[in-house]
């Protein structure tokens, strides 16, 4: 399963959000009542491929048939239509009652009083009993719960063992040192100065292919992207960071014009900044030869740093929904309802999609086994404490895609870092 936003294109997503100013507050939702008081709430999702749609598909079914006077009715449409039809069925009153959505537009659809307010014991729950990263990512910058953390991902680095191994390296670099002298070490190109190996990838699929690996070095280094009011964080440590991606480009152990989802598997990429969602997609991919990944956490200037760039989507509930405690009902139910195994249903449900399960309880019972299984996902469920979670101000999207257009100019241009890096903060600052 790959819902994250590193693979979907969030083009339609990005002008929407540009174009959209304002959304009407007092509107109605989708949800319906009858005369013997029986509820039937809408849910909107872009869960409309499987394995997701039957997994939601199946929780709704269940809560229906335990609830005959609150019943849920599922909505699907595309991820690339998602932020769309949030917004303009609002402006229209036809909102769905319970909605999930990428964390990253929590901010903007909050501004929108598209969000209702959790109920403070949801808010709690969330804020207790949620990995720190995944509560942060579904927190406004005022401290407003946006909703129930769902999927879930953090970013490791990912390293072919064969390469490295061949290139007399035994184990992942600790440091940005030898996160270079590796990257160098294993690029190799042919007579025609055209790639064989990469040493390494600062790119992802999707668009914006250059923030999240950047952010997760930022984060390494201790460094910081937004504000909580949305404007720049970005200082000294992350023009150093913006340095170090500029020296491997010249260097010609980094480019953009290898897409890593496609080379890694095929063995011509040596190390890779990405997604915990890529273990499944690696396992299915190169079958035998996933016993050549390794995973390491990404290293920061210094040995024993380390960061990720942690992020998420949410469900949560319609402002203008007429049966917003109902919703709330429900969406408790559907995050918090517990299997046999003390397991929620929603954990157990994310973890065998190979997603981490965000409620730490579920994540300690699950993570053991999972990890005992698969060792690579060991450094991704410890980057879930320590990880930066991906801001969601009003104007993340726009800074963060102004944040790509500069680290794109450094990548592929070799535009000079001082000046780039001025006037992204510039930009950034003028929201």
């Amino acid at each position: 399963m790959r819902t994250a936003p590193s693979r979907r294109r969030l083009v339609t997503a990005a002008a929407v959000a540009a174009a959209t100013a304002l959304v009407m507050s007092g509107c109605s939702g989708g949800s319906s009542g009858d005369d013997n008081g029986k509820v039937t709430l809408t849910f909107l999702s872009h869960y409309g491929d499987e394995p997701m749609k039957s997994g939601i598909s199946t929780l709704i079914a269940q809560w229906n048939s335990e609830h005959p006077d609150i019943q849920v009715k599922q909505q699907t449409v595309k991820f690339d239509d998602l932020l769309t039809t949030l917004n303009v069925r609002q402006t229209g009153g036809r909102g769905a009652d319970i909605l999930s959505s990428y964390a990253l537009w929590g901010g903007q659809l909050a501004a929108n009083n598209v969000l209702d307010k959790p109920p403070a014991d949801v808010a709690e729950d969330i804020k207790t009993n949620y990995s720190s990263a995944a509560a942060a990512a579904v927190t406004g910058g005022n401290g407003q719960v946006f909703g129930y953390p769902t999927e879930f991902n953090t970013y490791v680095l990912y390293y072919n063992k064969k390469i490295l191994a061949d290139a007399g390296y035994d184990s992942a670099p600790t440091d940005w040192a030898q996160l270079k002298e590796v990257a160098e070490k294993t690029t190799k190109k042919d007579s025609s100065g055209n790639y064989q190996v990469e040493g390494l990838s600062l790119i992802q699929d999707g668009d914006n292919q250059t923030a999240h690996p950047f952010l997760s070095l930022l984060d390494a280094a201790g460094g910081k992207f937004l504000k909580p009011d949305g404007s720049s964080a970005l200082d000294s440590t992350a023009k150093a960071t913006m340095e170090l991606e500029s020296e491997l480009a010249k260097n010609g152990a980094t480019t953009t014009s290898i897409m890593p989802t496609k080379a890694f598997p095929a063995n011509q990429v040596a190390m890779a900044i990405q997604a915990s969602w890529w273990i499944g997609s690696l396992k299915n991919q190169m079958k035998d030869e996933y016993k050549n990944v390794g995973t390491a956490p990404v290293p920061g200037p210094k040995a024993g740093e380390q960061g990720s760039l942690a992020y998420a989507f949410f469900t949560g509930v319609n402002a203008g929904s007429k049966h917003k405690e109902q919703a709330w009902q429900f969406l408790t139910w559907f995050n918090s309802h517990k299997n046999k195994e003390g397991v929620t249903e929603m954990g157990d449900f994310l973890a065998s999609n190979g997603l981490i399960p965000p409620r730490k309880a579920d994540a300690d019972i699950l993570g053991p086994k999972l990890q005992a299984a698969d060792p690579n996902l060991k450094p991704i469920y410890e980057a879930a404490g320590y990880a930066m979670a991906e801001s969601n101000a009003a104007n993340a999207y726009k800074a963060k895609t102004s944040l790509h257009n500069a680290l794109d100019q450094i990548l592929v241009n070799n535009a000079p870092v001082n000046q780039t890096f001025n006037d992204l903060v510039a930009e950034i600052n003028r929201k």
